[in-house]
């Protein structure tokens, strides 16, 4: 979480619906809906309801709200992006705030994607980069999107993205302050994030809408196949600099299969190499930070990717 990135209401109270209340909601849009067969909380800030085998009622978690997050935003994210992108995101049935038995519940209700997150599945090194490569191909169909400035918020400025990065850095700072003997790479930490942000340009390419984060958790495989089947949770969409949509996987080569399926997609502008750089070194430092198996590798790309700053 961000340091300008704060709970409103951490007190609130945070009651798992009912089934009755879940299909109530579900059956407003989807009537012939029969059962709630799971509820998934992994998403931290909402709750999933998954009703039949295709539905899923998303409920935001009162005491995990935040201003970024927004389930009225990934409705019409949703809605706005379904005619390119199909059955790649969910398809969106409605939204809304509701008073309930439980009280007033804010929800969308929508369609489950097929297969399973990448994070829990198998993937072969065949499938991999077929899988990471589409990636790139779907993020660079979505980031050709246009969106209401009213709804999506956006870096308008090149020091509106300075600001977010220092952010980024501040949080990964404190990470490694709780982690002291995590840091593997040669050059000081806090030298590498002086680098960096000295290495922003200084006008911003027109901003683009960004997923935020399509990591492993929120890609969608085929489990037999390994191959990409859709992109999930659009609550903390913005738009910036198409680059920072690409560094959300732990494997710098698999940050790298991304991007090659990206820029296949025809010319990016003069300044993408740079901030893909930039974005590849905050990931390395919060994959060293995290401690994870991929500390290594990323220590070792963190230091070639200072060499091309």
């Amino acid at each position: 979480m961000g340091r300008a990135d704060v709970y409103v209401q951490p007190e609130a109270a945070d009651p798992v619906l009912s089934q009755a209340t879940v299909l109530a909601l579900a059956r407003r849009h989807v009537p012939a809906t029969a059962a709630v067969t799971a509820v998934d909380e992994s998403g931290g800030e909402a709750r999933a309801y998954l009703v039949d085998d295709d539905v899923v009622v998303k409920t935001q978690r009162p005491h995990r709200l935040r201003p970024r997050t927004s389930l009225a935003k990934e409705a019409y994210l949703l809605d706005t992006l379904g005619s390119r992108l199909g059955a790649q995101i969910p398809r969106l049935f409605g939204y809304d705030k509701v008073d309930t038995a439980q009280g007033v519940v804010e929800y969308l209700c929508m369609s489950r994607m097929r297969g399973l997150p990448a994070r829990v599945a198998a993937i072969s090194d065949r499938a991999r980069p077929v899988l990471l490569t589409g990636l790139g191909r779907l993020l660079r169909t979505l980031h050709a999107t246009r969106a209401d400035d009213d709804v999506v918020p956006r870096d308008a400025d090149a020091a509106a993205l300075r600001r977010r990065l220092e952010f980024g850095f501040g949080d990964l700072a404190d990470a490694l302050s709780e982690r002291p003997n995590a840091w593997t790479a040669p050059v000081p930490a806090d030298e590498v994030a002086r680098r960096a942000l000295a290495a922003l340009p200084d006008t911003l390419t027109p901003p683009v809408v960004l997923h935020s984060n399509p990591g492993p958790t929120h890609v969608f495989v085929d489990p037999d196949t390994g191959q990409l089947t859709g992109l999930i949770d659009f609550g903390d969409a913005y738009a910036s600099h198409p680059a920072l949509d690409l560094h959300r996987w732990p494997s710098p080569g698999d940050r790298v299969m991304i991007r090659d399926g990206y820029i296949d997609g025809g010319p990016v502008g003069a300044d993408f190499d740079r901030m893909w750089t930039i974005a590849m070194i905050v990931t390395d430092m919060a994959v060293i930070a995290a401690g994870s198996p991929y500390a290594q590798q990323a220590a070792v790309d963190l230091t070639g990717r200072l060499d091309d700053l």
